[in-house]
């Protein structure tokens, strides 16, 4: 792991903050840490069953908050286009 601020690998634990653990960076003494990356197929899950269930349900469902699910939506948009395509046409429908 490197420092996202000065690149350094020179990096220490330091603590925990709302339970993720915390990095020290010994070159440029700044805290960090560690962004969670999803891979992509799992954001396109979790976007196509908030479209079949509803974005509350999916967040129940995933434990992501709906902002981040929408989020997910608009930067997937197109790959999941056809999947769009099929609720407005009424193809798909929609389970509660």
């Amino acid at each position: 792991m490197v420092c996202p601020f000065c690149g350094s690998g020179d990096i220490i634990r330091k603590g925990y903050d709302r339970g993720r653990q915390r990095f020290y960076c010994k070159e440029c003494r700044r805290h960090f840490i560690e962004k969670v990356k999803h891979p992509k197929d799992y954001k396109i899950k979790v976007v196509k069953t908030a479209l079949r269930v509803g974005f509350s349900e999916a967040s129940r469902i995933f434990g992501h908050p709906r902002a981040t699910i929408y989020r997910w939506m608009r930067e997937l948009h197109g790959e999941i286009k056809d999947e769009l395509d099929k609720i407005k046409k009424g193809k798909l429908k929609r389970r509660y």
